[in-house]
């Protein structure tokens, strides 16, 4: 019980920190003020397209979500990924807080704000576009936006919160094999897109492994999106291998929760085996 109440602090100490860089507030403005913006905007070129159901294709859009979780991450990186540059780490760590606590609180936190990045994105998308469609369209509002509306926004959220909780995991990772939180946003950043080309472009063999796109995180994030709400063919980036199908849903989500879980056990791993009194 001692072990999850360090953690649960460690946790909301990481929150605060997070929430403290103005760099993270700006980004949750964004989150807030952009959708409703664009929504106004579409609305002056095509009413039409600022309705329900056209306006889910942009509010659902696989780039949108994993755009959304990599903003998130380096802001992340920002402000609580510097603990080696400050040598606070050791500090942390002489405390009594074990050292996969230390891992750990950090991507919980990095993954929360993205939760709460994605969910308010969802929200400002949702009431503007409500906003528009009662006020412009005759079709009943239901009807245009369906019934599950609400259970897709949850999902479309969810999304963003697997993808950032893999991106995490190789931030984590990157971090403690670099000590350096530039080495961490690097390698955020190109792990990011990377696997966004190599999931795009349908990639047939990567290094000897084949259908190389199917183990990517784009992969899996659109195949969610795909079964729960569907995108027009024509704006959705990912297109090459739609012909040979969709990974399911569960297996989707069972597959990047266990992306993230592995890059997480394995920075705690080699985390335990670094000598910290020793300077890279």
């Amino acid at each position: 019980m001692d072990a999850v109440g360090t953690l649960s602090r460690l946790t909301r100490i990481e929150i605060h920190k997070f929430w403290r860089k103005s760099t993270a507030l700006v980004v949750l403005a964004f989150m807030f003020v952009g959708p409703i913006l664009g929504e106004a905007v579409l609305a002056g070129f095509s009413i039409r397209d600022a309705t329900f159901p056209q306006i889910t294709q942009f509010m659902f859009s696989s780039d949108m979500l994993m755009m959304i979780a990599l903003m998130t991450v380096v802001i992340s990186v920002m402000a609580l990924g510097n603990d080696y540059e400050l040598g606070t780490v050791s500090v942390i760590l002489s405390r009594g807080v074990e050292r996969y606590q230390f891992i750990f609180s950090k991507i919980i936190a990095t993954v929360c704000a993205a939760l709460t990045n994605g969910f308010v994105f969802m929200i400002a998308a949702f009431a503007s576009t409500f906003v528009v469609h009662i006020t412009y369209s005759d079709v009943p509002f239901i009807e245009a936006a369906g019934g599950d509306i609400v259970w897709r926004l949850l999902g479309a959220t969810g999304v963003i919160g697997l993808v950032n909780f893999v991106l995490s995991g190789v931030v984590m990772l990157a971090l403690v094999l670099g000590r350096s939180s530039w080495v961490g946003m690097l390698a955020g950043l190109g792990y990011f897109f990377g696997d966004f080309i190599v999931g795009g472009l349908g990639s047939g063999s990567v290094l000897g492994v084949n259908d190389a796109y199917r183990h990517t995180v784009v992969y899996h994030a659109i195949s969610i999106n795909e079964q729960f709400f569907p995108s027009d063919p024509s704006v959705s980036l990912p297109r090459a291998w739609i012909e040979d199908g969709f990974a399911t849903p569960l297996s989707a989500v069972l597959v990047l929760f266990l992306y993230g879980l592995a890059l997480a056990a394995i920075s705690v791993l080699l985390f335990r085996r670094q000598d910290l009194t020793t300077k890279t």
